[in-house]
């Protein structure tokens, strides 16, 4: 009787541990399937920004022009009579501050268009079977781009070395976007705060070599070798989705 009390507490104990870990792959997939609506969603929400965004493109040019007009008329003035204020401050301070103002507004809008450019490219279902020739210079730093805010966040330390002698790659960009991304968040999540990251890219026999290092403690053993196996993760809101994703488009 006692053996079999043992082991009915080892079996509960199994089934209680498959539960908890069907448990937790459910939450994982959830989570994940939450991911592709935000796709989806990004996608939308990148369309509505890019038509006042685009106004503001079209109209700010004009606006130069005019300031640059009226500016003639003011400096006339400014000159027979002396100063006077202009928006609430002195002319002579807002003559110089005015076309400076414009021209981080005019650049402002057009960062705006290229992130949520970049943002839906990235958020867009294509085919993985597309194979185009593209600059891997260019996809690292559109990648390197959608990460900015948490790279910005995370690290005073990030840099990106380029190379001029890459071979040109055929491949679909949206994919290899997505794994420069999660390489670049798991290296910025895996430092010490304010650490160090870098991305490098060199030529090499094969092909080219692409580099993400950071300064954290490093993987244990152990967990090294469940990396690439889905629902895997040490991170509380992870999904353990990223880097098996990151080895098959690989």
């Amino acid at each position: 009787l006692g053996g079999s009390i043992t082991w009915n507490r080892m079996l509960k104990r199994q089934v209680d541990k498959r539960t908890s870990e069907l448990h937790i792959q459910q939450q994982q997939l959830i989570q994940a399937d939450k991911m592709t609506s935000l796709g989806i969603l990004v996608s939308g929400v990148a369309h509505e920004i890019n038509n006042p965004t685009g106004l503001l493109l079209l109209n700010m040019p004009v606006i130069q022009e005019a300031w640059q007009d009226c500016d003639e008329v003011l400096e006339q003035h400014y000159a027979q009579h002396g100063d006077f204020l202009l928006g609430g401050l002195s002319y002579s301070q807002m003559r110089d501050e005015i076309p400076a103002l414009l021209k981080d507004m005019h650049e402002g809008a057009r960062r705006i268009k290229r992130i949520v450019n970049d943002l839906k490219d990235f958020s867009r279902q294509e085919n993985d079977d597309i194979r185009e020739p593209f600059n891997f210079n260019d996809v690292v730093a559109t990648a390197v781009r959608l990460a900015e805010n948490s790279i910005n966040n995370s690290t005073d330390h990030f840099t990106v070395s380029y190379s001029s002698n890459l071979p040109t790659i055929k491949g679909n960009t949206q994919r290899i976007e997505q794994v420069i991304i999660n390489l670049v968040l798991n290296a910025i999540e895996s430092s010490p705060e304010g650490g160090t990251v870098a991305v490098t890219l060199s030529p090499s026999p094969e092909g080219l070599i692409l580099d993400v290092s950071d300064n954290g403690c490093g993987i244990p053993f152990a967990k090294k070798q469940k990396v690439f196996a889905p629902f895997f993760t040490t991170k509380k809101e992870g999904t353990g989705l990223g880097l098996p994703i990151v080895k098959k488009i690989v």
